[in-house]
């Protein structure tokens, strides 16, 4: 019997105005829920990585200077959302660049796709993934947000984000897709948090413009950017030592480890780690392969509800083998089409639960 797949949905907000506007809307908004995902990072620290709460606040505040040096327009938002929530700034920080505050001591894990043309059966763009977490500090799932930005000055953008951080996942009214896999990287310096970078690229029109910026920035730390447009797909490995930039004509996927050479750097992650991005990755490439020409969004929702490779999946359920601190699942699934200006996301495991229709 076929299992009924639960079909819960976001609310979307919707902000607008200057981008200090911008941000105390959200902030106002998501107050509460900021609010209890910093607290959960302050706990979690505390107890599995003996950091007190200074400490955490004292890094993430050095990233004030060259987030407002890379783009006052995110830096404007970030403060904005302090306001709006009644937070400092430098708890805003804290989950804004939680990936060089918090990924170096405790990696984390994604697998995502970016096809076109000739891949697909209707010749539009598809670029998703799954959005892999802990359950803890990010309170299972439930810190997600999806909200929709009106703005005068860049494109509308429909992002898809953790309470508090600049973005993550989204497209905007160019049709420029992005998703984006952790990366290792052995020496974090101190640079551009690189999920205000996403939120910069957020702002562009097209795929060459977003690889400029990424290029461009003076980057903190590691990560991997899966890009889209109805004209080109590419994938962007980035970190403080160099950005390298693969591209296809039909299809490209990307999990949690470098595709393109490591020299002069190391990644950081164990074996354990390695290999279970090697294997998400290498079965995504193989159910993209084994489809060519015929992928469709129905085809590609079922990539994400993959469950090949046990305990290495691309559809994640918590390991409980692990300790308690490592536990993590997917926590969303999600596709964008560039074309039609289009999220589909299936919010929670996407074996359990339907993909739900957005739009920018």
């Amino acid at each position: 019997m076929t299992q009924k797949l639960k079909a819960p949905s976001y609310h979307v907000l919707e902000i607008r105005g200057s981008a200090y506007d911008r941000g105390f809307m959200y902030g106002e908004h998501n107050r509460a829920l900021m609010r209890r995902l910093i607290d959960s990072h302050y706990n979690y620290y505390a107890k599995y990585l003996k950091t007190e709460k200074g400490e955490v606040l004292r890094d993430a505040s050095k990233f004030a200077g060259p987030i407002r040096e890379f783009s006052e327009t995110v830096f404007d938002e970030l403060r904005g959302e302090a306001d709006g929530a009644g937070i400092e700034l430098d708890e805003v920080l804290a989950i804004a660049a939680f990936n060089e505050v918090f990924y170096p001591r405790l990696a984390k894990a994604c697998t995502s796709f970016a096809v076109r043309g000739g891949a697909t059966a209707d010749g539009l763009t598809y670029v998703g993934q799954n959005n892999d977490e802990g359950i803890d500090p990010w309170l299972d799932g439930e810190c997600t947000t999806l909200t929709r930005y009106r703005q005068t000055d860049a494109p509308d953008a429909l992002i898809y984000s953790y309470a508090g951080a600049p973005a993550m996942m989204g497209i905007n009214s160019s049709g420029l897709a992005v998703c984006i896999n952790a990366l290792g990287y052995d020496a974090p310096t101190l640079g551009v948090p690189m999920l205000c970078v996403v939120r910069e690229v957020m702002n562009r029109a097209s795929v060459e413009d977003a690889v400029d910026v990424i290029g461009h920035a003076n980057k903190a730390f590691a990560l991997n950017f899966m890009i889209g447009s109805p004209k080109s797909i590419a994938d962007v490995e980035a970190n403080p030592a160099k950005t390298q930039v693969m591209r296809s004509d039909d299809a490209l996927y990307h999990a949690n480890h470098y595709l393109c050479a490591v020299k002069g750097f190391n990644e950081g992650k164990s074996e354990e780690y390695a290999t279970n991005s090697k294997f998400r990755c290498a079965r995504m490439g193989s159910l993209i392969d084994e489809h060519k020409r015929e992928l469709s969004l129905n085809l590609l929702e079922g990539f994400l509800r993959d469950h090949e490779n046990r305990p290495n999946t691309i559809c994640a359920h918590v390991n409980r083998a692990k300790p308690e601190g490592h536990w993590s699942r997917t926590l969303d699934g999600m596709i964008y089409v560039p074309e039609k200006r289009e999220a589909w996301i299936a919010k929670g495991n996407p074996c359990e639960t339907e993909f739900v229709r957005y739009t920018v």
